[in-house]
């Protein structure tokens, strides 16, 4: 039932702003990850590519995969390493800010997938692996200085079975 709601708002937006052509739009971005379980944060490098279409001037949907890079912990001898990606799909509400920055919100579900490995004072490795389907959700800026191209600041996070995954990033988009 609520799929049928989603689909029927979005095709409603798209009937009644025949002024308005959907422009889709692809991207890629760098940025700092960090995975947190429990008491201490894990940072790491990490990228994602993405894609949407902007089906009015104030709303957007948006797919994502989002690499998390290779966070690490050592703590008194207690190594842990940690792989993870996530692939999301989002709702993106944009709100101009004057005649080239918009702000942005977006709301979605992700698919996430986490790998542990953990060497306890040099012991052989243990692995541990968690995944699953969670709410996800964002908040961003974007500065669109050119007609194709612009760059966005934004913020995501995965409320996983671990306590968050998160992706600060700055992106490139070009629109077409």
């Amino acid at each position: 039932m609520v799929i049928k709601r989603v689909f029927l708002f979005l095709f409603t937006l798209t009937v009644f702003t025949p002024a308005y052509a959907a422009k889709g739009y692809v991207g890629f971005g760098l940025g700092q990850s960090e995975i947190n379980q429990g008491l201490f944060g894990e940072y790491g490098d990490g990228f994602k590519v993405f894609g949407g279409v902007r089906l009015h001037p104030h709303l957007a949907v948006e797919a994502a995969y989002l690499d998390f890079g290779k966070p690490s912990q050592n703590l008194f001898g207690i190594e842990t390493k940690y792989e993870a990606w996530a692939a999301a799909a989002w709702a993106k509400g944009l709100w101009p800010v004057g005649r080239t920055i918009e702000l942005f919100a977006k709301a979605g579900w992700a698919h996430w997938e986490v790998d542990a490995t953990t060497t306890l004072f040099g012991s052989t490795p243990s692995k541990t692996s968690s995944d699953g389907n969670d709410f996800a959700w964002g908040l961003g800026i974007a500065f669109n200085k050119w007609e194709k191209f612009s760059l966005q600041l934004e913020y995501e996070d995965i409320n996983s079975k671990l306590d968050t995954i998160t992706l600060w990033s700055v992106s490139g988009i070009y629109a077409f």
